[in-house]
């Protein structure tokens, strides 16, 4: 009997949301399931992408193509619209491999935060949650969650930050952070 795949959200001010979703890339890559991590917002290299090569093929890595590397805050407007669209074009490839039945695990690293910002709509998300095939675990990752998409989750985690070296100046480091 194949188990149905069920939706996890990793959300929250607080560190470890693209580490928790790596983590359980690693163990589904380790019994042998194929995995698609797709990161949204992230253009820098990281050790989990790195270490993702480690697994013989059975990670694949999507990153949507950004005209613009600097963080949202730093674009300018037009900036931001050209990163919206690259981030859109992006979602709508990525989606499209729900269905794609040799694929176990989807991770959509920092989706949600692309959703806040109106680039994808609630309802069009949860259409493609619930339009993925049975056997597809999801995890999105982000800041925050609208409830319905709450209700819909079978994991809803939240982490919090309740002390971080950035508060001492300390920035992100190798190995920690990215």
């Amino acid at each position: 009997m194949k188990e149905n795949g069920l939706i996890h959200l990793y959300m929250g001010n607080g560190k470890g949301k693209s580490t928790a979703a790596a983590g359980l890339t690693a163990r589904m890559a380790g019994n042998g399931f194929r995995v698609l991590f797709v990161q949204f917002l992230k253009s820098m290299p990281t050790g989990e992408i790195k270490a993702f090569e480690q697994f013989d093929g059975l990670v694949s890595v999507f990153r949507p193509e950004m005209r613009h590397k600097a963080f949202l805050w730093n674009q300018t407007a037009e900036q931001k619209q050209e990163t919206a669209a690259d981030l859109r074009a992006g979602w709508l490839t990525a989606k499209e491999r729900l269905q794609d039945a040799d694929i176990r695990l989807f991770v959509f690293d920092e989706l949600l935060d692309v959703l806040s910002m109106g680039i994808l709509t609630e309802s069009e998300l949860r259409d493609a949650l619930l339009r993925r095939h049975p056997g597809a675990e999801v995890v999105l990752t982000g800041r925050t969650a609208p409830e319905n998409l709450l209700v819909l989750a079978d994991y809803a985690t939240r982490m919090d930050a309740l002390k971080h070296p950035y508060e001492k100046g300390i920035g992100a480091r190798r190995g920690v952070e990215f």
